[in-house]
């Protein structure tokens, strides 16, 4: 059965890596191994009806891989990931999700695109185009919401990474006000770009254009603006997920994931709580990466709004009373079904996003050794 239930992934993987063909050997290399990675997670996931451990493996790779394969596009066009100030200007950046909302405001009350990026693509994910990206972004935000945040971000995998790395959490007890902090920087970062046309997020906050690009450090202020990068990268991305075994980039920073959040309200999938099977032992709260179940919202059945649609809080319950569901049906009405039909969408749109990005970080290691 399991082997059945791969099949349609395993057609649509040829399908998307036949197009990610290139002629060179390390290419051909990085795009077998890719497809058959991706085939063999998905197959795990079916056999073993687990879902977050087998995710992580693939969002993981693809976070680390990334950089990779991004960083030596952009040095390869540039010479360097320093950005300088001309290029910005004109409109050379690669588009990232990240401003996406951020961009709304200006554009809505005075017609005009913030951010300095490309509107047509070029040449690989390093050149992915404005219109491309936001397209991208909104077929799949539609179908899964915030799942983006766990399928298909290739920034989350690092700190996701970060947070496997340690067998307990050091840092136990953490104030549950700190989930407002995504809010926050969303409504700030906002505002501010629409009074100063400038994506202010990317300009100063983003913690992974410290492994990604920057603007070119020409003076005191360039020294500033990749100093605020290096530390928020270290201390979000790297030394906090570390200590509390949490995403606490996503979970307490990340405007795009406050704004991913509205997007569960439309997706037709989501979690819930099976108060007939519940103990509670809070097992699924526990393991929770964005601490998106709370005492309240377990006695209700319900995951909050910033449920990432993950796995990790169902595959820990040891009752099965975290379920996946579509709305509309009955809680526990067949959860594999709804799990499965998730499954397909999300790591169909994996495949055909991360994928990429995993067989161009690839090729660039293997090119230096073949």
């Amino acid at each position: 059965m399991s082997v059945l239930l791969t099949l349609p992934i395993a057609i649509w993987s040829f399908l998307m890596f036949a197009h990610f063909w290139q002629p060179n050997r390390s290419a051909q290399i990085a795009i077998i191994m890719t497809a058959v990675f991706m085939i063999a997670l998905f197959f795990m996931m079916m056999r073993t009806r687990s879902t977050y451990r087998w995710r992580r493996w693939f969002f993981v790779a693809m976070g680390l891989l990334f950089p990779v394969g991004f960083i030596h596009t952009v040095i390869a066009m540039r010479g360097t990931m320093g950005i300088p100030i001309e290029e910005m200007i004109a409109g050379r950046t690669p588009f990232c999700f990240l401003p996406i909302p951020l961009l709304i405001l200006p554009a809505a009350l005075t017609k005009t695109v913030v951010f300095p990026g490309s509107i047509l693509p070029g040449r690989g994910m390093a050149g992915a185009g404005m219109a491309a990206m936001a397209g991208m972004w909104l077929a799949i935000t539609i179908v899964v919401g915030k799942g983006w945040c766990s399928y298909l971000c290739f920034f989350g995998g690092i700190e996701e990474g970060m947070a496997a790395v340690v067998p307990r959490a050091k840092l136990k007890k953490i104030d549950t006000r700190w989930r407002y902090g995504p809010w926050a920087v969303l409504l700030a970062t906002s505002l501010l770009s629409l009074a100063l046309f400038d994506s202010v997020y990317c300009m100063w906050l983003c913690p992974f254009k410290a492994v990604s690009e920057y603007v070119a450090a020409r003076n005191t202020l360039g020294l500033v603006q990749n100093g605020i990068f290096i530390v928020l990268f270290a201390g979000l991305v790297i030394a906090l997920p570390l200590l509390t075994k949490k995403r606490t980039q996503c979970a307490f920073f990340c405007p795009f994931g406050a704004f991913q959040s509205i997007f569960n309200k439309t997706s037709v999938f989501d979690v819930k709580i099976d108060r007939t099977r519940c103990s509670p032992c809070v097992l699924c709260k526990t393991a929770c990466p964005t601490m998106s179940l709370t005492d309240e919202s377990i006695a209700q059945g319900e995951t909050l709004l910033s449920c990432m649609k993950c796995g990790a809080c169902v595959d820990v319950c040891p009752k099965d009373a975290a379920v996946w569901h579509i709305k509309g049906t009955e809680v526990a009405s067949k959860p594999e079904r709804a799990r499965l039909l998730l499954l397909y969408a999300a790591w169909g749109m994996a495949i055909m996003f991360g994928g990429g990005i995993i067989a161009q970080g690839l090729a660039t290691i293997l090119h230096v050794f073949i």
